[in-house]
């Protein structure tokens, strides 16, 4: 991939970030395991740089809302990882925690609190592997320090173009790395974004490999 605007890592970078965000993955797993207390399983599903337009419809075009569950990241790198779901994985989620089998109907208190403390776990376990693994700057710290989750719930298209809107403003490609989960070894309709900000995009280009993939890199789609 040609990195035209400074903003766009080349396919090679996008396989070396791949590869960290796998050890993230096995994290998040162990991590979510034991919150559910079950069997649970983090996938990468890709890291990616789309159009502008094609992002936006990565959560689908169904006019039904999704749930979104989103924290700021600070540090090292900046922007935001998001679980996105709709509401029956979501509330299905809120039984499993809440151990009420069937019966959340709607977003309540403890329902909304399981889905964002969920939120918290899993992208902290990616962020301390982003933190370990990422190559040294010199004179950067190296902490990715969350925020504590917030929550919305809206169309797709207008959730993505809002968590975007930092790196459209400076090119007409966008980059983010998606995560799948199974419960139970059943896929579920969860899906974990980490939406870096422009400034850390063009951070990850100087940090990142141009060159050369990881032995240990595994297959990602790449746009």
């Amino acid at each position: 991939m040609n990195a035209e605007d400074g903003y766009l890592l080349t396919s090679q970078q996008l396989r070396a970030f791949g590869s960290v965000l796998h050890r993230g993955a096995a994290e998040a797993s162990a991590a979510l395991q034991r919150w559910l207390d079950r069997p649970a399983l983090v996938s990468v599903d890709a890291v990616e740089q789309l159009d502008l337009h094609d992002a936006t419809e990565i959560l689908g075009t169904d006019e039904a809302p999704l749930c979104f569950c989103a924290a700021e990241v600070t540090g090292r790198l900046s922007g935001e990882f998001i679980l996105a779901f709709d509401d029956a994985s979501g509330l299905a989620l809120a039984d499993i925690l809440l151990h009420q089998p069937g019966t959340a109907r709607q977003w309540d208190e403890l329902e909304t609190s399981a889905a964002l403390e969920t939120t918290n776990i899993v992208g902290c376990a990616y962020l301390n592997v982003l933190a370990r693994l990422l190559p040294p700057a010199p004179g950067a710290t190296s902490q990715l320090l969350p925020s504590p989750p917030r929550w919305r719930r809206d169309f797709a298209a207008s959730l993505l173009q809002f968590a975007l809107m930092s790196q459209a403003v400076t090119t007409n490609h966008v980059f983010l790395a998606r995560s799948r989960f199974q419960i139970d070894g059943t896929p579920i309709n969860w899906t974990l974004l980490f939406v870096p900000d422009a400034a850390s995009v063009r951070e990850l280009g100087r940090l990142l490999p141009t060159d050369a993939i990881p032995a240990d890199a595994p297959p990602l789609e790449a746009g």
